[in-house]
């Protein structure tokens, strides 16, 4: 009786693109750790910070930020 293994190799050397690509997502997923950022979302972060830094993008402080969730107040009434 075969193993899963020796099975999965099987396919993976006789699948195509398609399969291949399908095997390589489902175990790249399964062995990604979430409590780490991928360099996209890190790239994302700094830039914010830097508008942030910069003035280019406006920040609320947790009491303006409340304002605005729940309604009380519009952006340009801050």
């Amino acid at each position: 009786m075969e193993s899963i293994k020796e099975k999965l190799q099987e396919y993976i050397n006789t699948g195509d693109d398609k399969l291949l690509k399908l095997l390589y997502a489902v175990a790249k997923e399964y062995t990604h750790n979430e409590d780490e950022l991928r360099d996209d979302q890190i790239a994302e972060l700094d830039m914010r910070r830097e508008r942030s830094f910069s003035g280019a993008s406006k920040g609320y402080n947790w009491t303006e930020a409340k304002k605005l969730i729940i309604g009380d107040k519009k952006i340009n009434e801050l």
